[in-house]
């Protein structure tokens, strides 16, 4: 889960609240699967996330600002900005001021 706010033409703030399937991702760039959540931290920049593979080992950062990295192994196999394109991850909105949800076009 990640959060950031987003600028807009409402009159209210918004926040963009991301949901991120990180096993899928990891299968998606490693082609392994079985990737299981090992710990979290979280920070006023980022979420990071250790994921283990028997002994594959992966490190996935969720900034605040949409930027994710993942390393595995020590080898960075993704530095960008998140695509939400893909079936791994998903995004929604929410008015800021009551947490109503707000359907963007």
């Amino acid at each position: 889960m990640h959060e950031q706010p987003v600028s807009s033409a409402f009159d209210y703030p918004i926040i963009c609240h991301a949901e991120v399937d990180l096993p899928s991702w990891l299968k998606e760039l490693t082609g392994k699967s079985g990737w299981k959540l090992m710990g979290e931290e979280e920070d006023e920049q980022y979420d990071a996330f250790s994921l283990r593979r028997g002994a594959d080992s992966a490190e996935v950062v969720l900034y605040r600002s949409g930027h994710a990295t993942v390393d595995v192994g020590g080898e960075m196999l993704y530095d960008g900005q998140l695509s939400f394109s893909s079936a791994f991850a998903r995004l929604r909105y929410y008015n800021a001021e009551n947490g109503e949800r707000v359907l963007l076009n």
